[in-house]
């Protein structure tokens, strides 16, 4: 997950009824260049993951401007005003996240913004104080009402999907290592669930594996935490003896073929692959195309249907948070702010665009 958030000196701090938001819950592997652009530039804080596309920016032709970049048939939503902050909400709860009431996102927002605000850059006090009510808010509306849903985390289902053994061998062998790919957010919450195996660390950047594997091993002195050499050759041996591979890293359609090759190689016992990196196999979809020779593979997809089976009580909390998010929304708009010059000025709503 990735903010873009830059200077925008000529705002001052910013309220809620000047907020602009484009929402598109449709999984692009790559954010496209104008999103980028307007990161860079600091025209608009852009959020990116494996599930959706967020613009947050204080003048409506700002996010506007971006649909028109999006291809015609991907769905997105612009709102404003009280209804963006009521999607910045349910966002931060993760109550629009596939795996509805995970805490994995909250960290993420939290952890963006403590990057961003570390800079001192003129935006980052303009938006201060209303990422500071925003995180305020979301805490109260999960100790509420999620406390418990959350438990059922990316990493606590990998592990669920790890210790169910794929032969005899492996329920004879649990101390095989674990090869784990990647170390952003998504490996970094991931990672303390793969115990009871020696983890192998693989990352193109060795510093940020290292640092991975200095905090697993002080949260367990007793851990065994090995981090690998940053080059494919030493990722790619890793691939062909590990018994279990969990991937944190998108699709990359140069190196996927050489992936699953080496995890096609001849050995004593193949494990799991799990593949984070996307929720679903689209044939069309070129730079996934490596992935569907392997059987079998489980991806994010197959980890959302784990989730199908909530209970009752977990559905009725989750509708309760929704409707507290809306609430907390329409709260915060009821302190009329001072309107800034050459803003609009209309009241808050949403609009959905195809």
């Amino acid at each position: 997950m990735t903010f873009g958030l830059g200077a925008a000196a000529r705002l001052p701090a910013v309220s809620l009824r000047q907020l602009h938001i484009l929402h598109s819950n449709e999984a692009l592997p790559t954010l496209p260049d104008a999103f980028a652009a307007v990161a860079q530039s600091g025209e608009a804080l852009v959020l990116h993951t494996c599930q959706r596309i967020v613009v947050l920016g204080c003048l409506a032709e700002t996010v506007q401007s971006l649909r028109a970049q999006l291809p015609a048939e991907v769905h997105c939503e612009l709102h404003e005003g009280a209804a963006a902050y009521e999607l910045l909400l349910r966002l931060a709860c993760g109550l629009e996240s596939r795996l509805a009431g995970e805490t994995e996102v909250f960290g993420q927002f939290k952890q963006c913004w403590l990057d961003f605000s570390a800079s001192r850059s003129e935006l980052a006090s303009h938006v201060s104080g209303l990422m500071q009510t925003l995180f305020r808010d979301v805490k109260e509306i999960r100790s509420r009402y999620l406390t418990g849903t959350g438990s059922a985390s990316y990493g606590s289902l990998v592990r669920r999907v790890l210790a169910a053994p794929t032969s005899l061998a492996a329920m004879d062998s649990d101390t095989a290592p674990v090869l784990l790919v990647g170390a952003g957010q998504l490996a970094q919450s991931v990672a303390p669930w793969l115990k009871g195996s020696e983890l192998w660390l693989w990352n193109r950047s060795a510093e940020r594996a290292e640092a991975l594997a200095t905090e697993l091993r002080r949260r367990d002195g007793q851990r065994v935490v090995r981090v690998l050499p940053s080059t494919f050759e030493a990722e790619l041996a890793a691939w062909r003896s590990a018994r279990d591979v969990v991937v944190c890293v998108p699709p990359d359609r140069t190196r996927d073929p050489d992936r699953v090759a080496a995890w096609s190689h001849p050995r004593g016992e193949r494990g799991q692959l799990v593949h984070l990196g996307f929720s679903d196999l689209p044939a069309n979809d070129q730079d996934s195309a490596a992935w569907r020779a392997v059987d079998p593979l489980l991806h994010l997809g197959h980890l959302f249907e784990m989730l199908r089976a909530s209970n009752e009580q977990r559905a009725a909390q989750l509708d309760q948070a929704r409707r507290a998010c809306a609430d907390k929304a329409l709260q915060a708009l009821a302190p009329r702010p001072a309107v800034i010059a050459g803003m609009s000025g209309r009241s808050a709503g949403s609009r959905s665009h195809s």
